[in-house]
């Protein structure tokens, strides 16, 4: 069971998680939407899209057929864009239907919420495709320096003998995979922190320094801890790798798609452009409208306050000024710190 792995993915991150399995000697079959894609990795053992000057390991062959993939193994990654998962696994539902068998392990390996109803990703995935055992990674991964072989570690989390047996086929002198259980947490860590990203880019380009960084990244761990409680996962899941230390990458790195969103916003550039001029998805836009748009969609009274979010949604969809959604923050009623995690 351990030796084959299916992706579903051949973006970036789908990528460099092939990658990892296949230097583990890991046979994987990855599923590419692309046609051009797939014959690019079969053929030259490169997915020039993403990564052109990386040549691939050996193990990975890659095919348009989803329903070759999901037989190929009992270990599936889900490595698609938050944004197209519903559309995506719904159109090719008897696919995956068809592909379980008991014990079968979908590991979401994506950090967005869904829009239109919104929902978190992992619970929908649990309702959707009830006979799989749903996990999560999550962690500071930053692709590009993943598939050079730079260290880097990251969480699984699920029940425990099916998240040891995704950290047996990951683990490697250069990337650390721990288990965990929550799932919760690790989820809504892995979507607040690009909304996060997104003002640490603005943050950035508008020379505000680190001491802003500083509070930015403190404070908005503060919102993520609420966020958690809400959701019934556990706060202190936060200070690991997929709370913590994805934030402090992905609002620190240029290399963040996120971060560079909130880079190019805080240059005076429209959203539809920087859409439109992206390669890759910013999962940061769409979780910030979701967010916004939770309480009206999940009427229960109990939704937490997370006023960084809401302005990241102001200057994202609604073309506020940057400066005035700063100074907004700015000047909130005062209130002790402590208990207000």
């Amino acid at each position: 069971m351990g030796n084959k792995a299916s992706v579903i993915g051949s973006g970036s991150w789908g990528t460099a998680i092939a990658v990892l399995l296949a230097r583990n000697n890991i046979s994987v079959s990855i599923y590419c939407r692309n046609h051009t894609i797939a014959e690019d990795i079969n053929v030259n053992r490169r997915n020039s899209a993403y990564f052109p000057e990386l040549v691939m390991p050996d193990g990975i062959s890659a095919t348009g057929k989803l329903s070759e993939t999901l037989n190929h193994s009992e270990l599936v990654y889900l490595v698609v864009p938050t944004k197209f998962i519903r559309s995506f696994i719904l159109s090719k539902i008897t696919d995956w239907r068809n592909a379980c068998k008991s014990g079968k392990l979908l590991i979401n390996c994506t950090k967005g919420l869904l829009l239109d109803p919104t929902q978190r990703t992992d619970d929908w995935l649990a309702q959707t495709l009830q006979d799989y055992e749903i996990l999560h990674l999550s962690g500071p991964n930053l692709a590009s320096e993943i598939v050079s072989g730079l260290p880097a570690a990251a969480v699984v989390c699920g029940p425990d003998e099916a998240a040891r047996q995704v950290q047996r086929q990951l683990l490697s002198d250069t990337f650390r995979v721990y288990t965990g259980s929550d799932l919760v947490g690790v989820e809504v860590s892995g979507f607040y922190k690009n909304i996060l990203a997104i003002a640490a880019g603005l943050l950035t380009e508008l020379g505000l320094g680190n001491n802003a960084r500083a509070a930015l990244i403190t404070r908005g761990l503060a919102e993520m801890s609420r966020l958690t409680a809400y959701f019934g996962g556990d706060p202190a899941s936060l200070s690991g790798l997929a709370g913590l230390g994805d934030l402090i990458v992905t609002c620190s790195s240029e290399l963040s798609r996120n971060f560079q969103v909130g880079m190019r916003l805080g240059r005076g550039q429209d959203l539809a452009t920087i859409q439109t001029e992206m390669t890759q998805v910013a999962e940061g836009i769409q979780a910030c409208l979701a967010l916004h748009n939770w309480p009206a969609d999940h009427v229960d009274g109990n939704w937490p306050d997370l006023p960084i979010a809401e302005e990241v949604y102001r200057i994202v969809h609604c073309g506020a000024e940057p400066r005035e959604s700063l100074m907004r923050l700015m000047t909130r009623p005062p209130r002790s710190e402590a208990g207000y995690v």
